[in-house]
């Protein structure tokens, strides 16, 4: 291993003159578009209209990533993308899930144990789901990233965007490969594909596979985990069924089973004087001993909470009762609701600052155990030259069971569930079914092409999910039920006015209907649910509502010459209501949709400057209102946090992607996203004016390339490096102590030997992280409200070989 690590950084040294594989799409065996193939900067089949079309024909802010770019660029877990795709974002509570932001806008409310309904979808194989964590990149065709609002063409209405994983597709070829990589973190991953035509032009089949492990590298001086692992477990299964001329039918099965160490959160600032609410006094002890009317209740005070019921080492004792004088000392202090004093916050915070950011305080072991699948079938039928029916089903599971310990080692707030020996309990489910029919015509005689279609989801959580949370010492346990259903009605068309000018747009409705309810009880299995409507104890509470709206679009494009599309485009999107459970009124019981309009213009250029150039340039202006916020409430003489419809904000901003290719052997590539995003008028704590969004960064750019240093009868090497830059984000909470994420840089980079001893055998070594950055990537911001801020940090450097056979096509 050292010398694999020396061969490593020897190669890395030449990288500052060779920049790594193009962030845009790469060239793929897919048919491209033939301006591409003049210019010689190949093209990507993208699939943004629900059809297959080349990247630069399609009027659509598009970033695509082949799955030869992917591999290329060392792409194997979701929060890798950051790193390749202006104007994406992702920030994590949870490493082992991911929340997509586009455009200022990001996965949206969560609470209360209801399925979340996010601006930002995902898609695999053309249908909704949760992409997260690793297990999904491999064997992929791409990855596309769209931005702006979706929703007259796609499942599932968003606001922000849509990132669409479609996995490789079988064919009537026989080909395959096979794939092992070994790196530090004691990282060892084994991936594969076989492709075969069972009956030629009939029947095919294409199973692919990825099983990896990776040690932790977050490790607690506490208990000596590893946290942060990566591991799983997954498998596809593809079968391609053409039983007559103008029928396909393409079914797929997959299966994702991680099994990892928790989040390695790490103390980042404490906040012992976060205020959590008064103790009222009684009359005779403010009559007796000149107390105040109420007492502040601190998350850390010289004086615990508990020293009012029991006699703890550090509780104050007088001749009047132990009580009494811990009241009288409260008065002075303040409670601490966590039983720890503003020194104990202190001496936490300072010990983590001296033992860094890769290693913890957490004082409890933590794991984070997902298991996913599914079945799609997509089916379509040529009903003539000109009608093509299509139609998309599948069934979907998803189980989650897991520890967490959020405050970085202070101790005071964290889930733990029973059961979690070697096999915990699942704890959250999401068992979704969706149906999708599609008529797609064509009216050659009017240039006209349409796509009219129905859209159908239903979503519970499959299991009877309950999570035990204990907060401030005091436990809970929080059982709920859920169940979405979405129906919606979209046609899109597309007309030709002229070769050179197009004109399309869309219209979609939909109609969602959401049902929950929530009961919350204590360790004995007494409800503890307030009902702050009511005043009284209460489950389960249930709440029950729908929504609806009309969503549209029309772009103009015109192609100003073979090389050069501009368009102008207008979107209207919209994003589902929910509930607030219990709610102290009825006003409050639920909140509602939330919608943005969209305008956007944009020019997707081939050029000429003695060398091949592409420019893909795309500026945008999104008007939010009824944004979905959470605002506190005072209810029965506390303060509830609730969701409300209470902001408005405006994001403007724009993304370039480029492409050189200066001689053969060289290929440079670049990006650059700005985003403003702020709200219109201040709204709470999480929307003001003059403050930039909550985890958008302003700029992202990147350089990126490859350098084939010679191909030819002894194989081809190839370097490749990218290098990234995000700016500092916003927290949501901007009256903490540290109220932003600091700004940093990644530099990647791989060699290749193709075709080293025979054609087929690959060798490669790689690093990430080059200079080993400490970068945070998401965590739990709550210095004012709880009194900790922890950080989750991003992966070090890690290094490593790789060899690959391939065979076939």
């Amino acid at each position: 291993m050292k010398m694999l690590q020396a061969i490593l950084h020897l190669s890395a040294g030449g990288l500052a003159l060779a920049v790594a594989a193009p962030a845009m799409a790469q060239a793929t065996d897919a048919p491209a578009a033939e301006t591409s193939a003049e210019t010689g900067l190949g093209d990507i089949i993208v699939t943004a209209r629900r059809r297959d079309e080349a990247l630069q024909n399609v009027p659509v802010a598009i970033t695509a990533l082949s799955g030869e770019t992917l591999s290329q660029r060392g792409i194997v877990s979701t929060e890798a993308l950051r790193q390749a795709a202006p104007g994406l974002n992702i920030f994590q509570n949870n490493r082992n899930e991911a929340g997509f932001y586009i455009r200022g806008q990001g996965p949206g409310i969560i609470g209360g144990g209801a399925r979340n309904f996010t601006s930002v979808a995902t898609y695999f194989a053309e249908v909704p789901t949760t992409i997260a964590g690793s297990g999904v990149f491999y064997d992929l065709a791409n990855v596309q990233v769209l931005k702006g609002p979706q929703g007259t063409l796609f499942g599932r209405n968003t606001t922000g965007g849509a990132v669409l994983f479609e996995p490789g597709r079988p064919s009537f070829d026989v080909e395959g490969y096979v794939k092992g990589t070994l790196g530090n973190l004691d990282y060892r991953e084994v991936e594969g594909m076989v492709n075969l035509p069972i009956v030629q032009d009939v029947l095919a089949v294409r199973v692919a596979g990825s099983w990896s492990r990776r040690e932790g590298f977050t490790k607690s001086v506490v208990t000596g985990q590893r946290a942060d692992s990566r591991n799983h477990d997954a498998f596809r299964v593809s079968v391609l069924f053409k039983p007559a001329e103008g029928i396909e039918s393409n079914t797929i099965v997959d299966y994702n089973f991680r099994d990892n160490t928790g989040n390695g959160l790490v103390l980042r600032a404490v906040n012992p004087g976060a205020p959590l609410g008064v103790l009222p006094v009684p009359d005779a002890l403010q009559q007796g001993f000149g107390l105040p009317a109420t007492i502040p209740l601190l998350a850390g005070a010289p004086t615990p909470i508990a020293c009012l019921s029991v006699a703890l080492p550090g509780c104050p004792t007088g001749p009047f009762g132990d009580a009494v004088a811990a009241f009288i000392q409260g008065a002075n202090g303040g409670f601490s609701l966590s039983g720890l004093t503003p020194g104990q916050f202190q001496q936490a915070l300072a010990q983590q600052q001296q033992i860094g950011v890769r290693r913890n305080l957490s004082q409890r072991r933590v794991y984070n155990r997902n298991k996913a699948y599914g079945v799609t079938n997509r089916t379509q039928v040529s009903l003539t030259d000109d009608l093509l029916l299509k139609n998309i089903i599948s069934i979907r599971r998803n189980r989650t069971a897991e520890t967490t310990d959020i405050t970085g080692g202070l101790d005071f707030a964290y889930g733990e569930y029973p059961g979690t020996g070697n096999h915990p309990p699942y704890v959250r489910g999401a068992n979704q079914f969706t149906e999708e029919l599609q008529l797609q015509g064509k009216l050659q005689d009017l240039g006209i092409s349409y796509v009219l279609g129905f859209y159908h989801e239903k979503t519970t959580p499959g299991i009877d999910q309950s999570y035990r949370s204990v907060v401030f010492g005091q436990a809970s346990n929080t059982a709920n039920y859920y169940r979405d259903k979405s129906d919606a009605l979209f046609a899109h068309l597309e007309w030709q006015i002229t070769d050179k000018l197009q004109l399309s747009g869309g219209f979609r409705y939909t109609w969602d209907k959401r049902f929950l309810t929530s009961s919350v009880s204590d360790d004995a299995g007494n409800c503890t649910q307030l009902n702050t409507a009511t005043g009284g104890i209460e489950c389960p509470v249930a709440g029950k509502a729908s929504f609806s709206a009309p969503t549209f679009d029309a772009t103009l494009q015109y192609q100003l010459s073979d090389r050069i599309l501009s368009y102008v485009a207008y979107r209207r999107g919209y994003k589902s209501g929910g509930f607030n459970l219990p709610a102290p009124a009825a006003q409050f019981a639920t909140f509602d949709k939330e919608q943005v309009d969209d305008w956007e213009v944009g020019l997707k250029a081939d050029w000429d400057i003695g060398v091949p150039l592409r420019t893909n340039l795309s500026l945008f202006i999104d008007k939010y209102r009824d944004i979905q916020i959470t605002l506190p409430v005072l209810a029965n003489g506390s303060f509830i946090n609730l969701v409300q419809n209470a902001g408005k904000a405006t994001n403007k901003g724009g993304e370039l992607e480029v492409l050189l290719k200066p001689s053969r052997n060289l290929t440079i590539g670049g990006f650059a996203s700005y985003l403003d995003a702020q709200c219109s008028t201040n709204v709470g704590t999480a929307c003001r004016v003059n403050r930039q969004i909550a985890f958008q960064p302003k700029w992202k750019a990147g350089i990126n390339g490859q350098y084939v240093f010679f191909e030819g009868d002894a194989g081809s090497l190839t370097l490749a490096s990218d290098f990234s830059f995000t700016d500092r984000v916003t927290t949501s909470d901007p009256d903490a102590p540290l109220d932003s994420y600091p700004s940093y840089s990644l530099w990647n980079a791989r060699l290749d030997w193709s075709n080293l001893f025979a054609r087929g055998i690959d060798i490669g070594v790689f690093v990430n992280n080059i200079t080993a950055k400490k970068y945070i990537v998401g965590g739990y911001p709550l210095a004012s409200a709880l009194g900790f801020d922890a950080a989750l940090y991003g992966e070090p450097r890690t290094f490593g070989i790789s060899a690959r056979y391939s065979f076939g096509k």
